[in-house]
């Protein structure tokens, strides 16, 4: 179970690092800002802010989590905890996506693309939570 959940890891964090990287693009490769024309720059500054916190946050913590993965599966507490705050990043957006739905076409895919990303990240999770070493 162990190999299982390392790979499983392993897909979760560079589909995050890849999900980060290609988000710092969207905004211009989607024309996100030609459903707003007439926004103040104010508002398209705090998109681009936005997402480039996001884009950056979730490719800093998906490479930071590939670095330690050696000391999470050896019984980091601290990483553990780590690791669970970013499987909850993809529930949340799972949640999200529930609640207040894309509005294109777009919308069954994204639930999909989110709860598989969100299994990938949540079976390791299970296995880091159930073999905690045992506290001295």
């Amino acid at each position: 179970m162990k190999k299982t959940a390392k790979v499983l890891f392993n897909i979760a964090c560079i589909i995050g690092s890849i999900v980060g990287i290609w988000h710092f693009f969207v905004p211009y490769s989607s024309n996100w800002f030609s459903y707003i024309p007439d926004a103040p720059t104010e508002i398209i500054q705090s998109i681009n802010y936005i997402n480039f916190c996001f884009s950056f946050l979730l490719v800093g913590i998906s490479l930071l989590l590939i670095i330690v993965q050696k000391k999470l599966f050896d019984g980091s507490g601290e990483l553990r905890v780590f690791y669970v705050f970013f499987t909850l990043i993809w529930l949340s957006r799972i949640i999200i996506q529930l609640i207040w739905p894309w509005p294109s076409s777009l919308q069954l895919w994204l639930v999909v693309a989110f709860s598989t990303e969100f299994i990938f990240a949540l079976i390791p999770m299970i296995f880091l939570l159930k073999n905690k070493p045992e506290q001295k």
